[in-house]
């Protein structure tokens, strides 16, 4: 007997309950990433049974699409079909070309006029959403795990001192609450950032990126908050950070065999040299707009 809502010759789904997958993404992956796959479910379902149409996608959405119909598929209980389809086709995920990365690195602009669009932003935010934009200057979060953390503290209030933060090791435990921050790909375990923010944002209220999006929209500012995070690791390291102590602070656990086997930090060392370095990465911000261009 076939499955509701597929035809025996196919795995395209005819009469999907919608409302329900939601609910089971909901249930399986973070809020931001659950949106994120039913979202493009809706948009590329038709791919399922014509997997040709994934390569014509940009190499940006790709990956996307192929994650969306992984999990629908799962859902509907036709992987093993869908990725046959796949590995028939020749259908891969977009991996950068190692040479577009080389020259992106030493060519990139990325954060050049950063600094100018942070003082720019936290002239039109309210002061909820600048607490907001300098947990996520201090922290190095994604936007959306940074929303969730800002608002978990709010709804904590005094109370996040004990059930999220660790006054021994002085991080923020993100790891103590998996079905928000911990993913298949992307994860956050723990940040540093000072106290005396967190103490700040728990007396705060609660944040929306849509609210923000479109505060910055009506100013005529675009979002910069990608930006951030990856200002956040450039500055770390070129302040003596290692590169595995920032992988580990945005939430990359690699695979290779030194970080997996030898590669063992003294939580408390790291976040006393990260809370000493966070005023100066801080002012190098505010500052950036004077010094862009220079050596």
């Amino acid at each position: 007997m076939g499955l509701p809502g597929f035809e025996p010759e196919s795995i395209e789904p005819k009469s999907l309950n919608w409302s329900i997958f939601k609910q089971y993404l909901d249930n399986k992956y973070a809020k931001g990433y659950a949106t994120s796959i039913f979202e493009h479910s809706l948009k590329y379902y038709l791919y399922l049974n014509d997997v040709n149409q994934i390569q014509l996608a940009k190499p940006t959405v790709r990956n996307n699409i192929i994650n969306s119909l992984i999990a629908l598929s799962r859902y509907q209980g036709t992987y093993d079909t869908f990725k046959s389809l796949m590995q028939n086709h020749g259908i891969k995920r977009y991996k950068p070309d190692p040479i577009a990365t080389f020259t992106r690195i030493f060519s990139s602009n990325a954060h050049d006029g950063l600094g100018k669009w942070y003082n720019d932003a936290r002239a039109v935010l309210n002061e909820n959403e600048k607490l907001y934009l300098r947990y996520m200057a201090l922290s190095g979060l994604r936007a959306m795990e940074g929303i969730n953390s800002f608002n978990l503290i709010v709804g904590m209030g005094s109370k996040y001192s004990t059930e999220y933060y660790n006054e021994n090791t002085k991080f923020l435990e993100h790891f103590r609450y998996p079905k928000l921050f911990l993913r298949n790909s992307k994860n956050c375990y723990v940040c540093c950032v000072p106290k005396s923010l967190l103490d700040e944002i728990s007396n705060s209220a609660k944040v929306s990126y849509v609210a923000i999006d479109k505060r910055l929209n009506r100013a005529n500012l675009p979002m910069k908050i990608k930006q951030l995070r990856s200002y956040y690791a450039t500055q770390m390291r070129k302040a003596g950070l290692l590169s595995e102590q920032i992988d580990l602070m945005e939430g990359r656990i690699g695979k290779s065999i030194f970080l997996m086997h030898y590669f063992k930090e003294n939580p408390k060392l790291l976040s006393d040299k990260i809370l000493e370095l966070l005023p100066t990465l801080e002012q190098t911000l505010l500052n950036k707009q004077m010094i862009v261009g220079t050596t």
